[in-house]
């Protein structure tokens, strides 16, 4: 007789995998993933629930494959109908039910957090009664029915560090003789009970957090080891501490900026230095002038944070070339020193290296891709998109890192970027994580947006590292929108007066940098005034390993060529964190934050004369819209905020950029409504309980 197995012939030593094997392997490693997170999870269930609830899910989830139909196609032969999921959560909820019934609510709805878990283990997650349609349940049902293998009925767990003794045999006849109506109608009431204690009080206040919370636990536990027990995945690590000490002595180590910038530089490390050992709160916030060095201060003061304990270290930005800068900043440091720390660089178009010709062990490349799609790193370098959707997303690829963040340090760099509508929805759904998860949180920002408000700022006097600067000054032309074309047209006797300089370009759209690109590169082809302008290239178009070329280029060509005609023709994907330094800018119109970082381009380390930012309006006269290129792509909500901050202005020195942030923050908050953001809490803390929307 054949056996019964989970996964085919071939997926582990050449041999495949037997199903009760492949159920207590996940059991116990999703398990003991839940119960490693005891000291930093502060839910209304117990670690020991949540524990329990991921190893029934582990113990059942695959339970559906003792069907004979599955085993027909496991085994090779042709099947259809091997769909196991609905199934085994049907099971999984008759286990869980009987296991927690003694407990109180809201633990007593930890069946239901199982059940759904195992439904959704091979998708998204949708509505959970969509989830548990009775008809579904019912059809797959009548299809197993007299086709589960007995021997499944045979299968016996223990886990004893949790107590727990489940033998299968003991539901042999409750899963047979109970109608899948049954869970349908159970599961319909829950969904109606959740949304009647959402609408009776503050949403963020309830058990609900904690609920959703819980359940992204058990997905993440799930979906993390359901893969790695089949391709025998190292367990996951425990962080090593980071070296505080190795970053301070390599940022004192790089070479110095002007007398000025460099005293302001040594003066916010001292400071950086006397609060650490004073802070108690989670929250802290770093605000300086962009060219100060944050990465390293972030990297130091994460260090610092982790104090005692061993806690993974998660550095969020937001642009793929601006990651590749800090992965490259954090190696530098701790590659020198030939620190053990590990360092992972993930985003959407990460992947791990191929293996050479004499070892092509594919076993330990989907290892090593696991690893790094799984934040096994003492250092992860990610997007804002990465780590915000591993707790505002359906999708369980995202879901998979969520049990990461409990007790993690949590760098937030270039915090303006985010969409303002999404600001409240984010910042409640944080402050929870370090209430409920002791996530602590570093944000960085030259601008300060209204993010973490109650964060502790860890420098006494913000204002004083922003007065003496004088790099750059506004020069604002944003009274009336200007057609695009007409300012195309008198830039070339704009740019004769700028010989031997160089000059960053900054349009809104990719379709306007590249009108703005293909008419200086006519005029440089036809006109002999121009014929010795360097021209470069950057958007989000051109493919980021190619983007990354350009920049280094660029870096390089300015240090060496500093009297070069130079011009750089980029969108946004510029502005934030991209160490170059131009002679001059231009930008369209956009939001504050943006025209902030935009001048951090410039005159970067005020080692030069003082730099102009010319602000414009431009109009696209291109198309039929009529519209200006800036609403193509931000928030109004932004660049009403700015308009009104800017009212008065024509000009504006450096030293008046705080006083313009601080009035820019008081319109955006004066401007955003966050009813939007707390319906989408709602939403996504009872997401589960809500009917589809066509």
């Amino acid at each position: 007789m054949r056996e019964l197995i989970s996964h085919p012939v071939g997926t582990r030593n050449g041999k495949p995998i037997l199903l009760y094997d492949h159920l207590n392997e996940v059991a116990k490693r999703a398990s003991h993933t839940i119960l490693k997170l005891e000291p930093n999870l502060k839910l209304v269930f117990s670690t020991e629930d949540i524990a329990l609830a991921a190893f029934i899910i582990g113990i059942c989830h695959d339970f559906g494959k003792a069907k004979k139909q599955f085993q027909d196609y496991i085994w090779g032969e042709k099947g259809k109908d091997k769909d196991h999921a609905a199934l085994s959560s049907i099971f999984t909820f008759i286990v869980a039910a009987d296991v927690f019934k003694a407990k109180t609510q809201p633990t007593k709805l930890l069946p239901f957090v199982c059940a759904y878990t195992v439904n959704r283990h091979h998708g998204p997650l949708i509505n959970i009664e969509e989830a548990f349609r009775e008809e579904n349940l019912e059809h797959e049902f009548e299809i197993a029915r007299g086709k589960i293998d007995d021997r499944v009925w045979e299968f016996k767990f223990t886990h004893d560090d949790l107590g727990a003794a489940i033998e299968f045999g003991k539901y042999h006849d409750n899963f047979l003789n109970t109608p899948p109506k049954a869970l349908a109608d159970q599961v319909n009431q829950l969904a109606a009970y959740l949304r009647g204690e959402a609408d009776k009080a503050v949403v963020t206040e309830s058990w609900l957090v904690d609920l959703y919370f819980g359940l992204l636990l058990v997905v993440s536990s799930l979906t993390e080891s359901d893969p790695a027990c089949v391709i025998d995945a190292p367990e996951p690590r425990s962080p090593s501490r980071i070296n505080s000490d190795t970053i301070k002595s390599y940022a004192f180590s790089q070479p110095k900026a002007s007398s000025d910038f460099q005293s302001l530089r040594e003066k916010a490390w001292e400071e950086i230095n006397s609060f650490i050992s004073q802070s108690t709160k989670s929250t802290l916030r770093l605000t300086l002038p962009t060219g100060l060095g944050k990465t390293l201060m972030g990297l130091y003061l994460s260090g610092q944070m982790q104090k005692e304990t061993s806690s993974s270290v998660i550095y969020a930005l937001p642009y793929l070339s601006i990651i590749e800068q800090a992965t490259e900043v954090a190696r530098s440091v701790f590659l020198q020193n030939f620190s053990e720390v590990s360092i992972i660089q993930y985003h959407s178009l990460s992947f791990p290296q191929e293996k050479d010709e004499e070892d092509k062990d594919k076993l330990n490349f989907r290892q090593a891709r696991f690893s790094l799609e799984n934040w096994d790193a003492d250092l992860v370098i990610t997007t804002f998109d990465q780590l915000f959707y591993s707790f505002l997303s359906a999708d369980r690829g995202f879901i998979k890192r969520f049990f990461r963040l409990p007790g993690s340090i949590c760098i937030l760099d270039e915090v303006q970027t985010l969409p303002a509508r999404l600001i409240p929805a984010v910042q409640i759904l944080l402050q929870k994580m370090c209430e409920k998860l002791n996530l602590k949180i570093l944000y960085m920002t030259a601008t300060h947006p209204p993010l973490l408000k109650n964060a502790q700022s860890v420098l006494q006097d913000e204002e004083k590292y922003f007065r003496p600067i004088n790099r750059t000054q506004l020069k604002l032309n944003i009274k009336d929108a200007i057609p695009f074309t007409k300012y195309l047209e008198n830039l070339p006797n704009w740019l004769r007066q700028r010989k031997d300089k160089s000059i960053l370009l900054v349009a809104n759209t990719i379709r306007s940098s590249l009108k703005l690109f293909d008419c200086l590169n006519t005029l440089r082809e036809q006109n002999k005034d121009f014929q010795d302008i360097q021209l470069f290239y950057l958007s989000g178009n051109v493919v980021p390993v190619e983007r990354i070329k350009r920049i280094s280029e660029i870096k390089q060509l300015l240090n060496t060529q500093p009297r070069l005609w130079f011009i750089v023709v980029s969108t946004q994907c510029v502005e934030a964190g991209v160490d170059i330094d131009m002679d001059e800018v231009v930008r369209d119109f956009g939001p504050w934050d943006s025209i902030m970082q935009v001048c951090g381009r410039a005159n970067r380390f005020g080692s030069r004369e003082r730099a102009t930012v010319w602000i414009y309006r431009w109009l696209d006269d291109l198309s039929d819209h009529g519209r200006e290129f800036h609403s193509y792509i931000y928030d109004s909500i932004l660049t009403d905020a700015t308009s009104n901050a800017l009212s008065k202005y024509e000009n504006v020195e450096e030293g008046e950029y705080l006083n313009i942030q601080k009035h820019y923050t008081q319109e955006l908050e004066q401007i955003l409504s966050q009813q939007a953001s707390r319906e989408l809490i709602k939403l996504s803390l009872i997401h589960i309980s809500e009917p589809t929307r066509q």
